[in-house]
């Protein structure tokens, strides 16, 4: 498994067990790595495993990079009066890197939004999750959640569950078809 997607899982029961948010998923408001909400608020994480990972957020659109959205995500968020009215703005917004980037990522953060936070992960923690607050995020704009965010954090919830119980089906037929072949190679059946 990749790193960054044991970091997305952490995230995931961070947000869920620790933080008490209804719904967590991956890959929706604005493709964020984790998304999480509750009836006050909406939280965005992005995760960054190397510092050109993090450094290419903030990267100056070009036609060869292709980074337009994530120019206009981070000016929107630094300036939401400045986003078009259907523009989801999150309440709050993180970002979350291994504990081998924690000072770095500290120091780059302080040139960019001032309210964004940042999470580490600690493999040596020993909570619920592996997941440690370093800087708190400040409110990017105070309106809770509308319906358009819970639908689309509900169907994106909805689709995790429906792939990862494919995913289960399968590889547990697959295990029985190799218990099965095993058996019978060694003549148990």
């Amino acid at each position: 498994m990749k790193k960054s997607d044991i970091i997305k899982l952490e995230l995931m029961k961070y947000f869920r067990f620790e933080k008490g948010m209804v719904f967590v998923c991956s890959e929706c408001i604005h493709n964020s790595d984790i998304s999480a909400i509750n009836d006050k608020c909406l939280v965005e994480v992005e995760v960054k495993i190397s510092k050109s990972d993090f450094r290419r957020e903030f990267e100056t659109a070009t036609l060869k990079n292709g980074t337009y959205w994530k120019e206009k995500k981070h000016k929107f968020y630094a300036n939401p009066e400045e986003a078009y009215s259907s523009y989801v703005i999150p309440n709050k917004f993180y970002f979350c890197v291994p504990k081998e980037l924690e000072v770095w990522a500290s120091e780059y953060m302080q040139t960019k939004n001032k309210k964004y936070g940042l999470l580490v992960f600690d493999e040596e923690l020993t909570k619920t999750s592996k997941i440690r607050l370093v800087k708190g995020a400040r409110n990017l704009q105070p309106n809770p959640p509308d319906s358009y965010c819970w639908r689309q954090i509900g169907q994106r919830v909805t689709n995790e569950m429906i792939t990862l119980k494919e995913k289960y089906n399968k590889d547990k037929q697959e295990l029985e078809a190799l218990k099965k072949g095993v058996l019978v190679a060694e003549g148990i059946e």
